[in-house]
C-alpha cells in the first residue's frame, strides 16, 4: 500500500523534452510561477534554455507597464515574440503576479506547441479547482542531481583623515531540493574594523562573526513535514566565541502545501540543546555551558486580490529554566479598502527573557554609542503605519521614458 505522500508524487508524472525556459525577470515571484505554470522546465542558465524570457518595467502613467520577450535559441532560434502587461496603481501584488503568469501562459505556447508535450497540453477558460495539481515537468537527466551551489565575497575600505574603515564579507551555500527532500548547508563570516580619532586618542572598534549551518527536511504529504538542522556560529556582538547547537522538529500546514504561494498556517516545532562558549564571563558567572532548547513557530500567510498579510508567532525557551524565554509576535497587512485606496501597517513585539550570553562587565560609553556588544532589555518593539491613495484615469499605456 502506498504512503499519502508516494500517492500524491504518482499524480505528478514526469514529462520529458519539456520546454527549458531561462526566466530573467528581478520583479517576478519565482515561487508563485513555479507553482502555476508546471508545464515546463525553469533551468538557471540561459545557456540551457531553450526560451529566453527577459521581463523588463518601466512607469506608465498609472501604474507600471512590463515587456515580456520571449527569445528563442538553439532549435527555436529567431522564433521571437513580444507581449507587453499594463498593471495599475491599485492592482495588489496578486493581480499583477497572476496577469504576468497568464501573459507567460500564452507566451510558452509558441514553442510547446512544436514539443511532444503538445498534445498533454488542454486549453480552457475555467480555473482548476483549488489544490487541483497541472502535470509537472521533471527533469529526468539532470547532471548535477538538483544541487545549486553559491559563493560570493565582498572587501571594502574607506577613510578619511580621522577615521578609517575595513569590511570584509564572504559566503557559500549549496541546496539540493526536490519532492521529498530540501538539503541546505551555508557558511559565511563577516569582519569589520574601524579606527577613529578621538580628543582622547584613537578609537579601535572590531567586530567579526561567522555562521556555519546545515538542514534536512523529509517531505511527508501534503501536510506535514521534518526536519534536523545543526549551526556552528560565533558572534563578538553577542558574546559567543562559539555556539553549537542542534535541533530536530517538525511542521503541520493546515493547507496543503501545493497552495503555499497563496495560503499557508504552519505550526513548527523543534528541539535541541545549545552549547557556549562565551569570550568574556556572563552575568551569571559561566565562560561555557550546554542547554536544552524548544521553539515553537506558527506562521499565517495569504495573499489574495484583496491584499495580502502575515502573522508569526515565536516562543523559545531553554528546557532547563522556563524563566528565560523570548516571545515574540510579528504581523503585516496590506489591505485595499475600495479601488485606488489601500492601508498597510507592519509591527512586532518581543519579550526579551533568554539573554544569558551578556558580559559581566560594564561597557563604556563608547561601546554603548556605537553598539559594540548587546545591552541587557525586557522587550523590542517596531510599528509602521501608513496608506495610499491613486484616483485619475485607469488608462495607462502610454509610456514616455524622457528624463
Amino acid at each position: 500500500m502506498s504512503t499519502p505522500n508516494e500517492a500524491y508524487e504518482q499524480e505528478q508524472p514526469a514529462r520529458e523534452n519539456a520546454l527549458l525556459v531561462f526566466l530573467d525577470c528581478d520583479r517576478c515571484d519565482f515561487d508563485y510561477l513555479r507553482q502555476e505554470i508546471l508545464f515546463v522546465n525553469y533551468v538557471r542558465d540561459r545557456n540551457d534554455a531553450q526560451v529566453h524570457v527577459l521581463v523588463t518595467d518601466e512607469p506608465s502613467g498609472g501604474g507600471r507597464r512590463y515587456i515580456i520577450d520571449f527569445i528563442g535559441l538553439a532549435g527555436f532560434a529567431d522564433r521571437d515574440v513580444s507581449y507587453s502587461y499594463s498593471a495599475s496603481n491599485t492592482d495588489t501584488d496578486d493581480e499583477t503576479r497572476a496577469g504576468l503568469a497568464q501573459v507567460l501562459r500564452v507566451g510558452f505556447l509558441h514553442y510547446v506547441i512544436e514539443t511532444p508535450l503538445a498534445g498533454q497540453i488542454e486549453i480552457g477558460t475555467g480555473e482548476r479547482e483549488l489544490g487541483q495539481r497541472a502535470i509537472m515537468a521533471q527533469p529526468e537527466d539532470d547532471p548535477w542531481d538538483f544541487w545549486v551551489f553559491r559563493f560570493s565575497s565582498s572587501a571594502r575600505a574607506s577613510g578619511e583623515d580621522t577615521r578609517k574603515e575595513r569590511r570584509f564579507n564572504g559566503s557559500a551555500s549549496a541546496n539540493r531540493t526536490t519532492e521529498k527532500w530540501i538539503i541546505k548547508a551555508e557558511i559565511s563570516t563577516a569582519f569589520r574594523e574601524n579606527v577613529t580619532e578621538l580628543s582622547s586618542g584613537l578609537f579601535k572598534d572590531v567586530r567579526s562573526s561567522y555562521d556555519v549551518d546545515g538542514q534536512i527536511v523529509r517531505s511527508l504529504g501534503e501536510h506535514w513535514g521534518a526536519s534536523i538542522r545543526g549551526g556552528l556560529s560565533g558572534s563578538t556582538y553577542l558574546n559567543q566565541d562559539q555556539l553549537r547547537s542542534f535541533l530536530s522538529g517538525i511542521e503541520f500546514n493546515v493547507f496543503p502545501y501545493s497552495e503555499y504561494s497563496r495560503r499557508s498556517l504552519t505550526l513548527n516545532y523543534q528541539v535541541g540543546s545549545e552549547s557556549f562558549d562565551y569570550d568574556r564571563e556572563t552575568i551569571f558567572g559561566k565562560l561555557e555551558e550546554t542547554r536544552g532548547v524548544q521553539e515553537l513557530e506558527s506562521t499565517f500567510d495569504v495573499e489574495q486580490p484583496w491584499g495580502d498579510s502575515r502573522i508569526r508567532f515565536r516562543y523559545k525557551s531553554y528546557l532547563d529554566d522556563f524563566n528565560k524565554y523570548n516571545l515574540s509576535l510579528y504581523g503585516n497587512l496590506s489591505f485595499r479598502i475600495v479601488r485606488g485606496l489601500s492601508v498597510f501597517t507592519n509591527a512586532s513585539t518581543s519579550l526579551v527573557r533568554d539573554q544569558i550570553y551578556l558580559t559581566v562587565e560594564d561597557l563604556s560609553d563608547e561601546e554603548i554609542l556605537i553598539q559594540r556588544r548587546q545591552l541587557a532589555t525586557d522587550s523590542r518593539y517596531r510599528i509602521l503605519l501608513g496608506f495610499s491613495y491613486t484616483f485619475g484615469s485607469i488608462f495607462n499605456n502610454v509610456v514616455n521614458p524622457r528624463f
